[in-house]
């Protein structure tokens, strides 16, 4: 049996390229930044999913962690932002999505005269209810026939 060094050696050097390359993936794609919670109440959710990007000014500063029903049957979204980010007490938040088929987003619109921000698990009141195309069609069509 003739030994071959160069092929164990390459077959090392793919071994360690691979396991670089996993765990630099791994790395990247986990939250590693500190963030604190938030939440809004909203009548439609309009498909608001866990993992979905909260932006503000189309910028990501956190993500949706849970979507839950509360017992007055508001959907409930409680969301992360990175705590570098201060969100002021008087934003509004709404529901927005990537294009006609794209993803929903959490889009908060802070107010820059505010010197107040929101603390840990601070509810946001002001909210925009998602509009879905039905929606928004039907609003066109009731218009036009005023």
């Amino acid at each position: 049996m003739k030994k071959n060094y160069l092929e164990s050696i390459l077959g090392f050097m793919t071994l360690v390229l691979a396991i670089t390359f996993l765990l630099k993936f791994i790395d990247v794609n986990t939250e590693n930044n500190l963030t604190y919670e938030l939440r809004a109440k909203f009548l439609k959710a309009g498909g608001v999913v866990i993992g979905n990007d909260v932006k503000m000014r189309g910028v990501k500063i956190g993500v949706v962690k849970n979507v839950s029903l509360d017992k007055d049957y508001f959907a409930v979204v409680d969301f992360s932002v990175y705590d570098n980010i201060k969100v002021p007490v008087d934003s509004t938040v709404k529901i927005a999505s990537d294009g006609i088929l794209g993803n929903k987003y959490l889009s908060i619109t802070p107010n820059a005269d505010s010197k107040n921000v929101l603390k840990i698990n601070e509810e946001i009141k002001k909210v925009e209810d998602y509009e879905s195309i039905e929606d928004q069609v039907s609003k066109i069509i009731f218009l036009a026939t005023q």
